[in-house]
């Protein structure tokens, strides 16, 4: 009667999971200030963006270092085909 979504809503997230979204949370966050702050006029503007910009990126590697080596073999794999793909189109 319930569909597999409604009781995946229904499921608590483990720690990690939590983590995993926090991380890519603020990630996405820190590297979406990025272009905001170009506007904005602040003493250190260049040290600032820069900060920001590595925080974000190290974020994003953290995530994806917690969702598993499984998920990081499917990265893996699309970045790859789409590399090959590129050279196949020359």
């Amino acid at each position: 009667m319930y569909s597999d979504s409604h009781t995946m809503a229904k499921e608590k997230l483990s720690f990690k999971n939590k983590l995993v979204f926090i991380f890519l949370g603020l990630g996405t966050l820190c590297l979406a200030g990025v272009p905001v702050l170009f506007f904005v006029d602040f003493p250190n503007k260049a040290s600032t963006i820069l900060i920001l910009l590595i925080t974000g990126e190290a974020l994003f590697l953290l995530t994806i270092a917690l969702t598993g080596k499984g998920y990081l073999e499917k990265i893996k794999e699309s970045m790859g085909e789409l590399l090959l793909f590129r050279k196949k189109k020359k």
